[in-house]
C-alpha cells in the first residue's frame, strides 16, 4: 500500500473476514438471545411503571380537582357558618344588653324604693324623737312654769280654789242616785 498512489490497495482476506464474520454473528445471537430479552423486559417493567405513574398522576390531578372543590366548597360554607354565626352573636349580644339593660333598670328601681322607704323610715324616726323631744321640753317648760306660779303663796291658794271649784263642779253634774 502505497500512498503515493492515491488510492489504497484493500484486498480481501476471506478467512479473517469469515471468522470476523462469525464472530460478530456469535455477539449479536448472544446479544438477541440473552441480553435483548432483558432489556424488553426492563423496557416493559419501565413502560409499565411509567403508565402507572401517569394512571396514579392523573388519578392524583383528579383527587386535586375533588380536593379544591371540597375546599372551596368547606370554604363556602364556612363562610356562611361565619356570617350565621356573627349574626347569632350579634342578636345574642343584643339580647342580652336589652336584659342588662331591663336587670340594671329593676335595679335601679328596686334601689331607689328601698332609698324612699329608708327615707320615709328616717323621716318617721326623726319625727318621733323630735316629738318626743318636743313633748319633753313643752313638759319641762310647763312644768317650769308651773312651779314659778305655785311657787308663791297666792297662786297656790287660787289654784288649790280653783281645783276645788271644779271638783265641785263635777260634784253637781253627776246625777244623784237617790
Amino acid at each position: 500500500m502505497n500512498e503515493r498512489d492515491g488510492i489504497y490497495d484493500i484486498t480481501w482476506n476471506w478467512p479473517v473476514f469469515l471468522s470476523q464474520l462469525f464472530g460478530f454473528a456469535v455477539i449479536v445471537g448472544a446479544l438477541v438471545k440473552w441480553i435483548a430479552p432483558q432489556a424488553k423486559a426492563m423496557m416493559h417493567r419501565s413502560q409499565h411503571a411509567i403508565r402507572e405513574q401517569l394512571e396514579q398522576s392523573s388519578q392524583a390531578a383528579a383527587r386535586l380537582a375533588a380536593a379544591e372543590r371540597a375546599f372551596a366548597e368547606a370554604d363556602a360554607m364556612a363562610c356562611i357558618e361565619v356570617a350565621r354565626i356573627h349574626r347569632e352573636a350579634h342578636a345574642d349580644a343584643e339580647r342580652i344588653l336589652a336584659e342588662l339593660r331591663e336587670t340594671a333598670a329593676a335595679e335601679v328601681e328596686r334601689v331607689r324604693r328601698h332609698g324612699l322607704d329608708h327615707l320615709q323610715q328616717v323621716r318617721r324616726q326623726l319625727r318621733e324623737e323630735l316629738g318626743h323631744d318636743l313633748t319633753t321640753t313643752v313638759l319641762d317648760r310647763a312644768e317650769f312654769m308651773v312651779r314659778e306660779r305655785l311657787d308663791s303663796p297666792g297662786a297656790r291658794s287660787d289654784s288649790i280654789d280653783r281645783v276645788l271649784d271644779e271638783l265641785a263642779g263635777f260634784a253637781d253634774e253627776l246625777p244623784s242616785s237617790s
